[in-house]
């Protein structure tokens, strides 16, 4: 999970598509980020003809993702570029932090940023505009952060439904408001077994421990990962886990630990129940004690406030590695995920040493209009209940036809850089 500046104010970045430069902004995808940076070799996409004839009979549509790598952003974006259709993507605010240049590429891409942490009013309103006046798909990912464990999906936030019931109810007939969930997997070339041995063996050394070139890579894995959450549970604790916790109950001491910690301090959310909601709460505290303008921290508050968010970020970092991923299941996409995370945890970055294969399934969508009119999904709880609708169907699709129940299908390669 990487380390985001937190002390920076926010200011909302709307879409400004510029058709003109498309051509260019998908030549700049495919060659620098699917085929350099990401290695994705190939995309494997189906059901998207729905997707078409919906968006063509003028439906406000929201696809909803999984969001299961850096890269399947890049995929979708290409593939809704290759379809005719004029995708619109809400971002996080973070995305926008590269610079001027980085700012003006999302924009002209139809990205738009939003405040994950806070009631971002005008990304509302702006995805509400994009469903009730443009004839475009528009690109929500409900989990809002990358787990790197896309086999298992993490609780979903609600925004995505609420904006959606909101258009579905300011339609005029014969339109209707449509959620379709896409389901996203990544698979690695079978060279990839290859890579595990050597990279496990530099984070060996950089957490200053000699390789243990002898041992199975998922025993060494799991060695690595015990070797870093001890030193985070001395760092925080002054001692690690004594007795005979599993590891996945260490990781959640630590998490829930930490979080509690923290609202001691700076005050909680009772709505705040998930790990995720009780990061992004603690986090819009956090950030706006850091920017108050009028009562402005000094430099020991600053100090203490910057501690905290440290301890959020680790907390939401531990979370993110569900005990059992890897053991209840070694196979060579799973090693090759967690390593990958791994590596970007402990140095900074993925790495992406061979090629892979994309799979993105589109899958029935939910008719909100129709779902209205039945008198279904109403009240204060709305939104929730179709989340659980989404969050049911997306299990299902990682686990059939995104997964291994799914017979294979011929992968269509990406298009040439130069087509």
């Amino acid at each position: 999970m990487r380390a985001l500046p937190q002390d920076r104010p926010y200011r909302f970045h709307p879409p400004r598509v510029r058709p003109w430069l498309r051509p260019a902004l998908r030549w700049l995808n495919r060659r620098l980020f699917l085929e350099n940076k990401y290695r994705v070799a190939e995309i494997d996409c189906r059901g998207l003809e729905a997707v078409q004839a919906a968006v063509a009979a003028g439906d406000a549509v929201v696809l909803a993702p999984n969001h299961a790598d850096h890269a399947d952003v890049h995929v979708l974006y290409e593939v809704l570029c290759g379809a005719s259709l004029d995708p619109r993507f809400m971002g996080a605010r973070e995305l926008f932090d590269g610079g001027l240049v980085d700012a003006f590429a999302l924009q002209s891409a139809g990205v738009f940023s939003v405040d994950r942490d806070s009631a971002d009013l005008a990304a509302v309103k702006t995805a509400l505009t994009i469903l009730e006046e443009e004839r475009c798909p528009l690109v929500i990912y409900p989990e809002g952060e990358i787990y790197h464990h896309h086999e298992w999906l993490d609780p979903l936030h609600d925004g995505a439904a609420a904006i959606l019931l909101r258009a579905a109810k300011r339609l005029p007939a014969p339109r209707a408001a449509k959620l379709f969930p896409l389901a996203f997997r990544f698979t690695w070339d079978p060279s990839v077994r290859a890579t595990f041995a050597p990279r496990l063996s530099a984070l060996e050394r950089r957490i200053g421990w000699k390789p243990r070139e002898e041992l199975p890579v998922v025993e060494r894995l799991l060695r690595l990962g015990a070797g870093v959450l001890a030193s985070k549970e001395v760092e925080f604790f002054g001692e690690t886990t004594s007795g005979p916790a599993m590891l996945h109950e260490r990781i959640e001491r630590l998490w829930d630990s930490l979080l509690a910690d923290v609202a001691c301090r700076r005050g909680g959310d009772a709505r705040a129940v998930t790990a995720p909601e009780r990061v992004r709460s603690l986090r819009s505290r956090l950030r706006r004690a850091l920017l108050d303008g009028e009562n402005p921290p000094g430099e020991t508050e600053r100090r203490a406030l910057y501690d905290d968010l440290e301890r959020v970020r680790v907390a939401h970092q531990a979370y993110s590695y569900p005990g059992s991923y890897l053991a209840s299941h070694p196979s060579e996409d799973r090693i090759a995920e967690t390593l990958m995370k791994l590596e970007e945890d402990l140095t900074g970055e993925c790495t992406y040493p061979v090629p892979r294969t994309a799979c993105l399934v589109v899958g029935e969508p939910f008719d909100v209009s129709a779902m209205l009119r039945a008198g279904e999904c109403q009240g204060r709880l709305a939104a929730l209940e179709l989340t659980g609708r989404l969050e049911k169907r997306l299990t299902e699709m990682l686990g059939g036809e995104c997964g291994e129940g799914l017979p294979a299908a011929p992968a269509a390669a990406i298009v040439p850089a130069d087509a």
